[in-house]
């Protein structure tokens, strides 16, 4: 422990930048999109659309706590402490097995098989072997999630472009286009280790290029994504042609946010297309930002890790035994053959006895053993001439 290098500052600020990015993001992007209106600039409506600001600051945290159950959900998070106590049953008090062996057995099983837990080892091998500072394999990680958003927030409008029309029920595309993107995302969680174990090194490096030329924040790849994840959406949208009137039928999105902001809501035409975007940037953001808080950690246990320096070769043990047996026997040969020659005669007479008890056994281990006390016999006064000789 007093080898490896504290994180305790990095593991804070990245908390930090998960608040961040569950709160503070999604407000500054739905405000860039629609709290200025530049038609206002020339024209006689307002330049400050103040009517969207109880919109903008409910689905900014609705959205981002959305996500955020999303991603740890999905991409299976769990913490250590609860993978030790039995999973996730014991510790909210639906099973009495707590620090059973079994379910301690398969909740470490589960977090080392997760998303979360294979991005956890990825971090921990690259900032612990290949001493890569934490916040560049952030930043990597980061970086190789963009197009993986941009693919999430698109899928949902391929999947009802060419979903059957008869299969789908008026007035809900809705829970259609959700369902498109809740298996896009459980693929997406579950091959993103995969995909980012090979190239998180050449990724890091090149992000910190990036950090030193342009000396972007934290803030900037999830904005910059956003952007980019809109333009997409709403070319995508553009290019299916979709009958707007069915996708207005989102009146829970009103219900819930005035159901906690005790005024009237004005909700944007739009505002579909800011949720595909939402929950294609966000979860992403907070599951790698998750996976390298909890990848960081200077204390990670041994079976999750999985070193290779920490697994016993049994084959090499054998094989050190062995070359061990064969210099004995050049050291004292003699012994050793009379040691062999014990060994055939116990054998000998186990095997004759085994056989006089079980009459009954098999024909072919009768036999082996009576070859077995033939070949002894006659190599017997061989062994005696040469001992005389």
């Amino acid at each position: 422990m007093g080898g490896k290098q504290s994180t305790f500052f990095e593991r804070l600020w990245l908390t930090f930048i998960v608040s961040g990015q569950v709160i503070v993001a999604p407000a500054i992007a739905f405000a860039a999109t629609y709290f200025i209106d530049f038609g206002g600039i020339l024209g006689d409506q307002p330049l400050l659309r103040v009517n969207l600001i109880p919109w903008i600051l409910g689905a900014a945290l609705g959205y981002g706590l959305l996500s955020l159950t999303l991603a740890l959900a999905v991409g299976g998070w769990m913490p250590i402490g609860v993978a030790d106590k039995g999973g996730w049953l014991p510790v909210l008090g639906a099973s009495r097995r707590m620090r059973d062996a079994a379910m301690v057995d398969r909740a470490r099983m589960h977090l080392m098989n997760s998303p979360h837990g294979k991005l956890m080892q990825i971090v921990h091998r690259e900032f612990h072997e290949r001493k890569r500072p934490l916040m560049e394999v952030h930043g990597g990680l980061q970086l190789l999630a963009a197009p993986l958003q941009i693919a999430l927030a698109i899928t949902p409008l391929l999947f009802l472009k060419y979903i059957p029309s008869e299969w789908l029920v008026p007035n809900r595309l809705l829970e259609v286009a959700m369902i498109g993107y809740l298996i896009a995302l459980a693929l997406v969680l579950r091959a993103f280790p995969g995909y980012s174990e090979r190239l998180v090194g050449p990724a890091s490096s090149i992000r910190r290029f990036l950090v030193n030329v342009t000396r972007i924040n934290w803030m900037f790849p999830v904005l910059m994504l956003w952007l980019v994840g809109r333009i997409f959406v709403g070319f995508a949208f553009g290019w299916m042609q979709p009958d707007l009137s069915q996708w207005q039928q989102i009146a829970f999105e009103k219900t819930v946010i005035e159901a906690f902001l005790p005024v009237e809501v004005e909700i944007p035409e739009t505002s579909f297309l800011d949720m595909l975007v939402a929950l294609a940037v966000l979860p992403m953001a907070t599951f790698t930002t998750m996976a390298v808080l909890g990848g960081g950690r200077e204390d990670l246990p041994d079976w999750l890790v999985e070193k290779e320096s920490q697994w016993v070769d049994l084959d090499g043990d054998g094989e050190d035994g062995g070359g061990d047996d064969g210099s004995d026997e050049d050291e004292s040969g003699e012994r050793d053959d009379d040691g062999g020659a014990f060994d055939s005669e116990a054998s000998g007479a186990e095997a004759t006895d085994s056989d006089e008890d079980d009459s009954d056994g098999l024909d072919l281990a009768g036999a082996l053993s009576k070859a077995r006390g033939l070949v002894q016999k006659a190599t017997k006064p061989s062994n005696d001439r040469d001992g005389e000789s």
